[in-house]
């Protein structure tokens, strides 16, 4: 009865110095998040703060599947809930590709609004799930409360549509 005794508490023991040095991953919500890196490396992710996350970029819902970018540094002090005021919608755009309409609820407008025009000409990723699913550049702060996702193609819009449907408040 000893030899097993000790036998779990070395395996304990064990376990306890493997998970030691391991963080928990962070989960986040779904939303749009300012891109602060992206990279291949995460470790060259220097000057990291407690609100950032690495998360994993999906290349599903890129044209060029070469794309190099396949970790974001992202922070999440500061984001855009993906809350629908009503289910998302697609719409043929060509042939292959679809777009994505979404309406935010009226708090998460205010807040794309406000986000939007803090971070004019910078990049920022939706993230559903806990991956980045898209990646857009910042043109001018989006003041409607609409978002669209353009140039779905492999059946990305669908499974994407699909992830947020229950987003609905």
């Amino acid at each position: 009865m000893k030899k097993i005794s000790l036998l779990l508490l070395a395996i304990l023991f064990c376990f306890s110095i493997s998970t030691a040095g391991t963080k928990p991953k962070k989960a986040i919500s779904d939303g749009l998040y300012l891109i602060k890196k992206e990279g291949t490396d995460t470790k060259r992710f220097d000057s990291v703060t407690k609100s950032d996350v690495v998360v994993r970029f999906d290349k599903m819902f890129v044209e060029n599947k070469e794309h190099g970018h396949v970790r974001l540094l992202i922070d999440t002090s500061d984001y855009v809930p993906l809350e629908l005021e009503k289910p998302a919608v697609t719409e043929q755009q060509t042939e292959a590709k679809k777009k994505l309409l979404l309406s935010l609820t009226k708090q998460a407008s205010e807040k794309l609004k406000t986000f939007t025009a803090k971070h004019v000409m910078r990049h920022v990723a939706i993230v559903v799930d806990g991956k980045a699913l898209t990646m857009h550049k910042i043109k001018v702060a989006i003041t409607s409360g609409q978002l669209q996702i353009t140039r779905c193609n492999d059946n990305a819009c669908e499974r994407l549509f699909v992830k947020l449907k229950d987003n609905v408040r």
